[in-house]
């Protein structure tokens, strides 16, 4: 996964023509927000990069995430359906995750995801909490 990964990212750089040469990797890297040898190491292969640094490197590169992390079978292509697409109903499923979930949803942004993934994680919170209290969720408004 990571030598694939690290190729199509090589692969990426090459075509964009900018990242090549001298600096060219220091560019890159100041660009995505990783040190200049972490990007070596991710272009030789060698490490997969932190995942809250896949959004950054398409973007520099201009690729599609989705696409990227499916080629580089660190996603399954099914892991990107919506949940209507996995069965007739998705409510209550654990199939996807909270940033797949933010991604149907169309909410593309890091800050977009992180708040819609705080807030569900705070519901849900709530929710354990007037189960533990004996409250079914028809007492009173959500504890703050």
């Amino acid at each position: 996964m990571r030598q694939r990964f690290g190729a199509l990212i090589a692969d990426a750089v090459q075509r964009a023509g900018r990242y090549e040469g001298r600096g060219g990797q220091a560019l890159l890297a100041q660009e995505i927000g990783l040190s200049p040898s972490a990007v070596g190491r991710m272009l030789r292969g060698e490490t997969l990069p932190d995942p809250r640094h896949f959004e950054a490197i398409a973007r520099v590169l201009n690729l599609d995430v989705q696409e990227l992390l499916v080629e580089a079978g660190i996603l399954s292509p099914e892991s990107l359906s919506t949940p209507s697409q996995n069965r007739a109903t998705g409510v209550g499923s654990d199939s996807i995750t909270l940033g797949q979930a933010a991604a149907a949803l169309g909410i593309t942004s890091a800050v977009g995801r992180e708040m819609f993934i705080a807030a569900v994680e705070r519901l849900q919170r709530t929710e354990r909490d007037m189960e533990a209290e004996g409250d079914g969720g028809g007492g009173t408004a959500a504890h703050a």
